[in-house]
């Protein structure tokens, strides 16, 4: 790879890959300690005295020389290859790990996004001032992860100043949907949110009523949809007589459902002798409840 095609932190660790400091010091250090050895073992007395003296004074020169190598920047510098890796991983003011990470999609009950086109238009294009802290909020729901029910208080809370600013029935009452959305999701349970959105019973692969198959084994398909964040729930199926009173109640776990998330059930059910109709409707799930194979 040519260096103009290396990034900066390569170019970088390339031009610091050569003399260290550090190895100068040992290197000195290792000839200095072997030389004394020499000389004191070889010349006892005075001659071995001498050139053991000469040694450290060569050595303390040669120390001093490395210093000041070392202030103009001849050894390459460790940190520094360190500091501009994690600057350039850093571009933006966010490491690439973060950036990167995936950020839960927002429930369409608070996806504002349609919301702020049309407040801009009405605008003519540049949204006031007054919407500033709303928008700074909303970017922040938008990359929260948990505890998404605190900001969108915060959320609710900064629409109070564009409420003032509008004068449009039909933009005030954008604004006010958008207060009322906020204050559902703020108020509400994770499977409040989650709905089902069609169902049915069959047996041998035809729908029937309940009624038709009062005592016997059927299946019942159905279609969960979770218009909230995401949830563990089950479907519970409430059989009735034909006084409106429960009789049965079978509980169908689907599991863990991701925002705007959908999910079939296909699985069989016993229809009570006694049952006429049934109700089909989203509980929450313990934690222990497992998911149906179907």
């Amino acid at each position: 790879m040519s260096s103009e095609q290396q990034g900066p932190a390569q170019q970088l660790m390339d031009e610091g890959a050569g003399p260290n400091f550090a190895a100068f010091l040992l290197t000195v250090g290792g000839v200095t300690v072997l030389f004394i050895a020499i000389f004191i073992f070889a010349f006892p007395g005075t001659i071995g005295r001498f050139f053991a003296a000469a040694v450290v004074t060569v050595t303390i020169i040669t120390l001093m020389l490395g210093m000041v190598l070392d202030l103009l920047g001849y050894f390459g510098s460790r940190a520094s290859i360190l500091v501009e890796s994690e600057e350039e991983q850093t571009a933006g003011g966010v490491p690439d790990s973060v950036s990167r990470k995936p950020n839960k999609p927002l429930p369409k009950q608070i996806n504002f996004d349609s919301e702020i086109k049309t407040l801009q238009e009405y605008f003519d294009g540049e949204l006031p001032s007054q919407m500033n802290s709303f928008l700074t909020e909303y970017e922040q729901l938008k990359k929260s992860t948990s505890n998404r029910k605190v900001t969108a208080g915060s959320l609710r809370a900064a629409l109070n100043p564009v409420q003032t600013i509008v004068d449009d029935s039909e933009m005030e009452e954008l604004v006010e949907d958008m207060g009322d959305r906020l204050f559902r999701y703020i108020k509400s349970d994770p499977v409040d949110n989650i709905v089902v959105s069609e169902y049915a019973f069959y047996q041998d692969g035809n729908q029937k009523s309940v009624e038709a198959l009062q005592a016997e084994k059927a299946r019942i398909r159905a279609t969960v949809h979770n218009q909230g964040e995401g949830a563990k729930a089950e479907v519970a199926v409430q059989f009735k007589n034909t006084d409106d009173v429960p009789v049965k109640t079978a509980y169908l776990p689907v599991g863990n459902l991701v925002p705007e998330g959908r999910k079939d059930l296909d699985t069989n059910v016993y229809i009570p002798s006694l049952a006429t109709e049934a109700d089909v409707f989203v509980i929450r799930a313990t934690p222990d409840t497992e998911v149906l194979t179907m």
